[in-house]
């Protein structure tokens, strides 16, 4: 089966154009994997975790989705984020999902899980990158309520503490959290890490330099109480140290809370062999006791795109090659028809492999990890970030790259103007705004 690229959506939006074929493919059915999954609801516009089993819409990956669509569909995000600020609890605390038919929720019993850092993330990106005004006034208020909820479960560590309701959904306060009969919860290192930054980035929201000062506090516990001999914690729950090694660790890394000595041992630590398949990086590295291939839906062992283009992000500025590496390791199933893996459909983003066998395990279109391939490679590879509508680029050169370009990048919303990027190896970037994309022109 050859990919039918005449069938690619969104082909023209955000256009990259790299030396690597197989990223460049990978990133055009990015785009139309987003354009079949953005859906329409009885209750408004959202993106289900398993469009083709139900309705349900999750807040932690209503935030990652919104940082990758962002340049592709500005309109979409807010509108995504929206059912989570309607049911928002008034505690303050973003719910687990939503059905967008029923409008049933729930928040599994826990008192914080991700939804409420993701949440403020992807509130924060869409207004620093299309300064959205009528979104920006909308949220304001939930935005408050969600950063202030997170501070209302600190612990007398400095530390965020999770409770657990119960095993599996009821007890992991984690993105790994469909394990059965297992609890993940108290001094989570990710979800503080997390949190950390999301007080930061309600802090640019709100022009609230409390929420940045108990960010910058939050993360300085994090370095000292959470760190354990070169990785940092799993958890610290009732007192007891977990120092278990997960692929988890990449999260002080990627929200900027390890310093660069902890940076460069947790990276080195994650670059090993035992925690790599030929699909990407492992979820649990095969030395551990309670490593499985497959247990726990992959998430014991198995490889989950998403953390191979985590990974990716986090190890970008310091080692460009690996990032690239990563990113092409997620790329290659998507577009090669001869890349052996099976249980998949040439041009989708399947959502986790066996830790040890080519296979898919998952959904063959995963809905989150096409928007998180498209983060990856624009803000980690290439190094875009945003302020007030304004790009900043500092591009991660790979060894053998020189140039890169991207056209119709698509900025503001609703009033939009297009940009065009053109990256020279040792050159400052070229940067042109339309008023039109260049494919008006035609």
């Amino acid at each position: 089966m050859e990919l039918n690229t005449r069938r690619i959506s969104l082909r023209q939006i955000c256009d990259l154009n790299t030396p690597s074929e197989v990223l460049n493919l990978a990133f055009r059915c990015a785009k139309d994997n987003i354009s079949r999954t953005m859906r329409y609801y009885s209750l408004g516009w959202g993106m289900s975790n398993a469009p083709h089993h139900y309705c349900i819409v999750v807040g932690r990956d209503t935030g990652w989705m919104g940082v990758g669509i962002d340049y592709v569909a500005p309109w979409f995000s807010p509108l995504a984020l929206d059912i989570f600020r309607i049911t928002q609890k008034p505690s303050g605390q973003i719910v687990e999902y939503v059905d967008m038919e029923t409008g049933y929720w729930d928040d599994y019993g826990l008192n914080l899980g991700d939804n409420n850092p993701l949440y403020c993330w992807g509130l924060n990106h869409h207004w620093q990158m299309h300064q959205d005004e009528n979104a920006h006034e909308r949220f304001r208020t939930s935005m408050r309520r969600a950063a202030e909820y997170m501070l209302e479960q600190m612990g007398k560590n400095g530390l965020i503490v999770t409770v657990p309701a119960g095993t599996a959904t009821r007890g992991i306060t984690s993105w790994r959290n469909i394990i059965p009969d297992y609890v993940l919860a108290g001094e989570v290192t990710e979800i503080n890490s997390e949190a950390a930054f999301a007080l930061i980035q309600a802090a640019e929201y709100l022009e609230d330099d409390s929420f940045r000062e108990a960010g910058e506090a939050l993360s300085e516990q994090i370095r000292t109480k959470l760190w354990n001999d070169g990785t940092f914690l799993l958890t610290r729950f009732r007192g007891e140290d977990n120092p278990q090694v997960t692929g988890d660790q990449v999260f002080p890394v990627l929200f900027g809370v390890a310093d660069e000595q902890q940076r460069d041992s947790v990276l080195k630590r994650l670059r090993l062999q035992d925690f790599w398949t030929g699909q990407g990086l492992r979820t649990l590295p095969t030395s551990d006791s309670e490593y499985h291939p497959t247990h726990g839906y992959g998430l014991l062992g198995g490889s989950w795109p998403n953390l191979t283009l985590w990974y990716a992000a986090a190890v970008a500025s310091t080692d460009p090659d690996e990032a690239l590496k990563s990113i092409e390791i997620v790329a290659k199933p998507v577009v090669d028809p001869k890349s052996g893996v099976r249980n998949i459909n040439l041009g989708e983003f399947p959502e986790y492999f066996h830790g040890e066998q080519p296979e898919n395990l998952g959904m063959k279109l995963s809905p989150w990890v096409a928007p998180t391939f498209i983060w990856a490679v624009m803000e980690g590879l290439l190094g875009f970030s945003w302020e007030k509508g304004q790009p900043t680029v500092n591009p991660n050169w790979p060894a053998d790259w020189n140039e890169v370009t991207v056209r119709n990048i698509p900025v503001g919303n609703p009033t939009r103007r297009w940009l065009d990027v053109r990256l020279v190896r040792g050159e400052e970037p070229q940067l042109e705004w339309r008023d039109e994309p260049s494919w008006a022109e035609l």
